[in-house]
């Protein structure tokens, strides 16, 4: 009886995306959020909607999610002369969330 209690705990966490990580589509979602409530677009367009700094159209076709994670926690680390603010204290989930975002923009 406890082992399908701990079966049936594992089963259920992992259909709402291992411990609380957001997946797929849900993932997406909270991350176009994210872009959202972090006001990306104040600096940077998708579309040609947003600000004219840098368009993050094909992002997601010119770098790699940890490249993406590095811009967003430390962009002076990637280019010492950016202007690009830092999100080192952006939650994990908002931040796996915002990277799924940005790599559909193919």
């Amino acid at each position: 009886m406890k082992a399908a209690v701990i079966i049936a705990g594992f089963l259920m966490l992992t259909a709402i995306g291992a411990w609380g990580v957001l997946t797929g589509d849900d993932a997406v979602d909270h991350g176009t959020k994210v872009y959202a409530m972090q006001k990306c677009a104040l600096c940077h367009s998708i579309g040609g909607i947003g600000g004219k700094k840098l368009a993050l159209d094909g992002v997601g076709s010119r770098l790699k999610p940890d490249a993406i994670q590095k811009w967003i926690r430390t962009p002076k680390v990637m280019k010492a002369d950016t202007t690009m603010k830092s999100y080192p204290n952006l939650p994990e989930k908002d931040l796996a969330a915002l990277t799924e975002y940005l790599m559909t923009l193919r």
